[in-house]
């Protein structure tokens, strides 16, 4: 989902603009038993467009069960890590990027040794905790870092108080995915230099209830990071660069370091958390470009892709670089993509599998905002194509988001039958092969009367806090 703003807002669809909202989310998690080119289609459902709304918002080999990994088209070198001090970035990549993305990429399966214990594996297309299949059906609550006064913000804040209720309600070992931007959440409004303050603030609550995190780092608008829009250029090396200006369109003033080097300082505070479960170096990246009057506040579905093989192999890039960085500074814990999965520029159609095959993404993603069927999408870009995809390159795959808009007024789904669409959307994508769904978006109360908010009392929720469905 679209970030946005310094307030809340609400993805309706059918619906853009802003609205306020508070959000917190939860994630309740169970550990089962389990198991010719194409045209150039978008699937009109999951466009840039047609999602309503903005968020206001070296080592040594990674122990992550069995894994597939995928020899990229071309040679890149990973940078050296760094320990993440605020300095510019000197330790950056000195490779340039395939000009032509990887179509048939040959991959070779490899056997690592188990998980530690407590921390989240991969065998083969499969999750894994303590060495059994893992499943989960979660939240996201993107603005749990919000802390006013302390950072700027991105969505409503949420107090110590119903920190601890979100995570007490879940059962042990559920996953919540949130924002960790260093702009809105990790910089001091302050001072402009990095405070980890609020982001400790919500891995104490995690781990105290027993809880884990998917820690998104950025977004592809670099709404509340930085106003900045991800282009190729910016996949293709522009990531060690700091976007800080506040008088011009490429930076609020609040991102001291690139992405580069606090992606570094972020992993290495934080690879040791028992509340830690997966990285997500971006949210729904794209490598479109974004031009003129619209850059870089309305972006969302104003964007053009060039040239998707140039976009696709800016992705694989980054993806290259970035997930080699995180793997190199902890081996243990994994890398999910983010992607939104509905053919955004660099990822249409078989382009999605070539860059999700990169040896720095262990776990694929796809976000579902499909109204009236369980597996929404076309031929070229929907979500069965995208499940089969992550079987194919053998990899696990989620639903990193998962939304409907629902209230009580005129013309809105009522709250009783959007649990029972998003339940059959579970159903059918876990038993197709989906290890995971998180519901977009837990607030302790709705923001409006037709929003994609779930809340304590909201019928959705008993889906949430049953888990996923039996094997």
């Amino acid at each position: 989902m679209r970030g946005g703003g310094r307030t809340r807002v609400s993805k309706v669809l059918g619906r853009a603009g802003l609205g306020l909202l508070p959000l917190l989310l939860v994630a309740a998690v169970t550990v089962t038993a389990s198991g010719a080119p194409t045209p150039r289609v978008q699937s009109p459902a999951l466009t840039s467009s047609a999602k309503a709304g903005a968020k206001a918002a070296t080592g040594s080999t990674a122990p992550r069960g069995t894994t597939t990994t995928t020899s990229p088209t071309t040679t890149t070198t990973p940078p050296a890590a760094s320990k993440g001090s605020g300095r510019p970035a000197t330790n950056v990549p000195t490779t340039t990027p395939p000009s032509t993305p990887a179509v048939a990429p040959t991959t070779t399966t490899t056997t690592a040794p188990p998980a530690p214990t407590g921390v989240i594996g991969v065998s083969g297309s499969h999750l894994e905790l303590d060495g059994r299949p893992y499943t989960f059906v979660g939240v996201n609550a993107y603005e749990i870092g919000t802390e006013f006064g302390v950072n700027p913000g991105c969505g409503g804040q949420e107090s110590d108080a119903q920190l601890n209720e979100l995570f007490s309600s879940l059962p042990p070992n559920s996953l919540v995915r949130f924002w960790a931007f260093q702009d809105a959440i990790a910089t001091n409004v302050q001072t402009d230099q990095l405070d980890w303050g609020p982001l400790d603030r919500v891995f104490a609550a995690a781990a105290a209830h027993g809880q884990r995190l998917i820690v998104t780092l950025t977004d592809q608008g670099g709404v509340c990071d930085g106003n900045h829009w991800q282009d190729p250029s910016w996949y293709e090396g522009g990531f060690q660069d700091v976007f800080n200006s506040p008088s011009n369109s490429d930076g609020s003033g609040h991102t001291p370091l690139s992405y580069w080097n606090y992606l570094q300082d972020a992993v290495n505070r934080y690879k040791n958390s028992p509340a830690l479960g997966m990285w997500e170096p971006i949210s729904e990246a794209e490598a479109s470009s974004c031009a003129g009057n619209y850059y870089p506040g309305t972006c969302w579905g104003h964007t053009t892709c060039p040239d998707e093989a140039v976009a696709a192999a800016a992705l694989r890039h980054f993806f290259d670089v970035v997930g080699a960085e995180i793997h190199a500074l902890d081996p243990s814990h994994l890398v999910e993509n983010g992607l939104l999965g509905g053919g955004q520029c660099g990822t249409e159609s078989g382009d999605y599998a070539s860059v999700s095959a990169s040896p720095g993404v262990d776990v694929l993603s796809y976000h579902d905002y499909y109204s009236g069927t369980p597996m929404g999408g076309d031929q070229w870009n929907g979500i069965a194509v995208r499940i089969a995809q992550a079987a194919a390159v053998g990899k696990p795959i989620i639903a990193g988001e998962m939304g409907l808009a629902a209230g009580a007024v005129p013309g809105c789904m009522t709250l009783g039958a959007r649990s029972t669409e998003i339940q059959a959307k579970i159903q059918a994508q876990m038993a197709s092969g989906a290890r995971g769904v998180l519901i977009w978006d837990w607030v302790p109360a709705p923001s409006g009367p037709c929003t994609t908010d779930t809340f304590p009392g909201d019928p959705l929720m008993a889906a949430v806090t049953a888990g996923p469905p039996s094997a």
